[in-house]
C-alpha cells in the first residue's frame, strides 16, 4: 500500500510537470507565430504606406523610371534598395505584377512562375488594398499591395518561424526532462515524508490486532503528527475498553459456568452454540457439544410455545413441568439478538434457564402429605373423645365401669394428641435449628444400659428378650437427654415391629471419634421399597398396626435429626420377615453448633 501511494504521487508529479510544460510550450508556440505574423504585417503595412510611397514620388520626379523589364524601375529598385527593411532574404521574397497580373520582376525570378493565387494577391488585383489578411495556421504569409498600376506581392515562407519554433521545442523538451527528473526526485521525497509516518501508523496498527499496544512516536507536529497523537489516545482508549470488557467477560464468563441454574443458548437456527456446567449435570445424554438442536433438547410442543412467546418481546415462563432424566425442570425462554453469519444483519437467538425443582416438588408433596398426616393423626383421637365424650353426656345412667372406660379411652387418645404435638414441636425446633441442646460429658455405657433397663419392662411385656452387650464406649460429650430419646425410639420400635417371643439385642462399642450402638431384633422386617423412606415423617411402613400400637410415624424422623444435630448418624438395613438392625454413630467429641 506505501508503495503504491508513493508510485501514485510520482505519477501525478510527473504528469503535472508534463501537463505545465505542454501548455508552457503550447501557448510559446503560438504567441511566437502571432508575433512573427503581426510584426511582419507591421512591417508591410509601415513601409508601403509611408517609406514606399514617398520614395516612388522622389524617383518619379527626377524622371529616372526605367522600364521594369531591365529590372531598373523606380518600383523595382525602391524595393531592392529597402530588401534589408523588408526582410527580403532566402525565405522572404518580393514579386511585381503589372496591371495585366504579368510577372515584370522580383527578387527570384524563378519561383514567381509557380505562385499560387492567393487571397491577398487577387485582393490587390482588384486595386484594393486590404490583401493583409493572416492565417496562423497556414505554411506561409503574403502580402500584396497595388502601386503605380502595379501590385507588389511579399511572400514569406515561414521557414525562419519554423527553425524558431523547433529550437523552442527543443528547449522545452529538455526543460521537461530536466523538470520531470526534479519532479520525480521531489515527489518521492514527499511521498516519503507522508508515507513513513503511515507505515509508522500500519506497523502500529498490526501490532495493535496483535494485542500490542505499544505508543506510536510523533515525529512531526504537523496534521499527521495530530494524526498519530489521536492514534496513540484511541489505542490507549481501546486497551482500557478491552480490559474492562475482558474483565467483564471473564466475571460474566464466571458466573455463567457456575449459576446454581442452567443457561442453554440456541443460535437463530435452533443450535445450540454455548451451555454452562449446571445445564450439562442436568440434562447428560441429551446434550451432544455444540450440535443439539433445540428440539432435541426440549420436547417440540415446549419449543413452539415458547417461541410463540419470545415472538412478541416478552419473557415467556413456561408454566408446565419439564420432566427429563427422572427429574422435574422448570423452563423460561428469551429472545436475543446476535449478527447473523454472512450478511450483517442481526438474527434472533433463544436463551433457556432450566432450574431443577425436583426438590421442591418432592418437599411440595411431602408438605402435603404433612399436612394430611397431621390432620388425620389429629382427626382419629378428636374424633374418638368426642364421641366418647357424646356419650358419657348424653347417658347420665350408664354404669360406672362403662364411663370409666370411656374416660380412659378419651385420656388415652388425649396423651396420643399430646405426644403428636411434642414431637412436631421437636420437629420444628430441629428443622429450625432452635432445639436447644445442653452438650456435656457423660458415660456412654451407663447411659444405654439405663435405656436397656427402662425397656425391659416393654420387651417383657410382650415376652421379648433384650440383651445388652455394652464394651465400655467410655466417655461422650453431647446432650444425653436427647441421645437418649434416640435410643428409646429405635428401641421402642423393635419391640413394637417385632412378634410376640421376640429377640432384641443391643450392642456398645467405641470405633475411632464414634460410639456404635447397634440394635438388632428379629422382628417383621421392612420391605426394600420401604427403606428409603422409613425417615420421611408420619411414613409408617404398616399404617393399620402402627395405628393399633399407638406410633405417631415421626419416632425415626425426630430420631435422625437428633443425630444430624450431633453431627452423627442413625442407617437402617432390614431383611423383610426376618428382623432388623440399627446402627446409631455418636461422635465422642462436643457437638459443632
Amino acid at each position: 500500500m506505501t508503495r503504491s501511494l508513493s508510485v501514485k504521487m510520482v505519477l501525478i508529479m510527473i504528469l503535472l510537470a508534463i501537463s505545465l510544460m505542454l501548455i508552457v510550450g503550447t501557448m510559446l508556440v503560438v504567441n511566437v507565430q502571432s508575433f512573427y505574423n503581426e510584426d511582419f504585417l507591421k512591417v508591410m503595412r509601415n513601409f508601403f504606406t509611408v517609406d514606399m510611397r514617398a520614395e516612388l514620388n522622389v524617383r518619379s520626379a527626377m524622371d529616372v523610371y526605367k522600364p521594369p523589364a531591365r529590372g531598373e524601375g523606380a518600383l523595382y529598385d525602391t524595393l531592392r534598395l529597402n530588401a534589408v527593411q523588408l526582410g527580403i532574404n532566402t525565405y522572404r521574397e518580393f514579386y511585381i505584377f503589372d496591371a495585366q497580373g504579368r510577372y515584370v520582376g522580383g527578387s527570384n525570378d524563378a519561383l514567381a512562375q509557380s505562385l499560387d493565387e492567393t487571397a491577398n494577391l487577387m485582393t490587390a488585383r482588384t486595386q484594393r488594398v486590404d490583401g493583409d489578411r493572416l492565417n496562423i495556421a497556414m505554411r506561409y504569409m503574403d502580402y500584396a499591395v497595388p502601386l503605380d498600376n502595379h501590385v507588389v506581392y511579399i511572400r514569406d515562407n515561414k521557414e525562419q518561424v519554423r527553425d524558431l519554433i523547433w529550437q523552442i521545442v527543443l528547449i522545452i523538451i529538455e526543460t521537461m526532462f530536466f523538470t520531470l527528473v526534479v519532479a520525480a526526485l521531489l515527489s518521492l521525497l514527499l511521498a516519503k515524508t507522508i508515507t513513513s509516518p503511515i507505515e509508522r501508523l500500519i506497523q502500529g496498527t498490526v501490532s495493535m490486532t496483535g494485542g500490542d499496544f505499544v505508543p506510536i512516536e510523533a515525529a512531526s507536529s504537523d496534521e499527521i503528527g495530530t494524526l498519530t497523537d489521536t492514534f496513540n489516545d484511541m489505542a490507549h482508549t481501546l486497551r482500557k475498553t478491552l480490559d474492562h470488557s475482558e474483565t467483564e467477560r471473564s466475571k460474566y464468563q464466571t458466573i455463567f459456568l457456575y449459576l446454581t441454574d442452567g443457561v442453554l443458548v440456541f443460535d437463530g437456527q435452533g443450535l445450540l452454540t454455548d451451555v454452562n456446567r449446571t445445564a450439562r449435570n442436568m440434562l447428560g445424554a441429551q446434550l451432544r457439544e455444540q450440535e443439539s438442536h433445540i428440539e432435541e433438547v426440549f420436547p417440540q410442543e415446549l419449543v413452539a410455545e415458547s417461541l410463540q412467546g419470545v415472538r412478541t418481546g416478552s419473557v415467556q415462563t413456561i408454566a408446565q413441568e419439564l420432566a427429563m432424566n427422572d427429574k422435574v425442570f422448570s423452563a423460561n425462554f428469551a429472545s436475543f439478538l446476535l449478527p447473523e453469519q454472512g450478511s450483517d444483519g442481526w438474527a434472533e437467538g433463544l436463551i433457556a434457564v432450566i432450574h431443577d425443582v425436583t426438590e421442591q416438588q418432592k418437599l411440595e408433596t411431602a408438605r402435603r402429605e404433612f399436612i394430611a398426616n397431621v390432620s388425620h393423626e389429629l382427626r382419629t383421637p378428636l374424633t374418638n373423645i368426642k364421641s366418647y365424650t357424646e356419650t358419657v353426656w348424653e347417658n347420665p345412667d350408664l354404669p360406672d365401669e362403662n364411663r370409666i372406660a370411656f374416660l380412659q379411652v378419651v385420656l388415652s387418645e388425649s396423651d396420643r394428641m399430646t405426644r403428636i404435638v411434642k414431637d412436631l414441636l421437636t420437629l420444628s425446633r430441629l428443622d429450625n435449628d432452635k432445639m436447644d441442646l445442653h452438650p456435656a460429658p457423660f458415660d456412654a455405657g451407663a447411659m444405654i444400659k439405663r435405656v436397656c433397663d427402662v425397656m425391659q419392662s416393654d420387651a417383657q411385656s410382650r415376652s421379648h428378650t433384650l440383651t445388652a452387650d455394652i464394651a465400655d464406649p467410655g466417655e461422650v460429650i453431647g446432650d444425653e437427654e436427647r441421645l437418649e430419646q434416640v435410643l428409646v425410639n429405635v428401641l421402642s420400635n423393635s419391640v413394637k415391629y417385632t412378634s410376640d417371643g421376640g429377640e432384641i439385642s443391643v450392642e456398645a462399642r467405641r470405633e475411632g471419634a464414634h460410639v456404635l450402638v447397634r440394635v438388632a431384633d428379629n422382628g417383621i422386617g421392612i420391605p426394600e421399597e420401604d427403606l428409603g423412606r422409613i425417615f420421611e415423617r408420619f411414613y409408617r411402613v404398616d399404617k393399620a398396626r402402627s395405628r393399633d400400637l399407638g406410633g405417631t410415624g415421626l419416632g425415626l424422623a425426630i430420631a435422625q435429626e437428633i443425630m444430624r444435630a450431633h453431627g452423627g448418624d442413625i442407617r437402617i438395613e432390614s431383611n423383610y420377615g426376618f428382623g432388623t438392625t440399627v446402627d446409631i454413630h455418636i461422635p465422642v467429641g462436643p457437638v459443632d453448633r
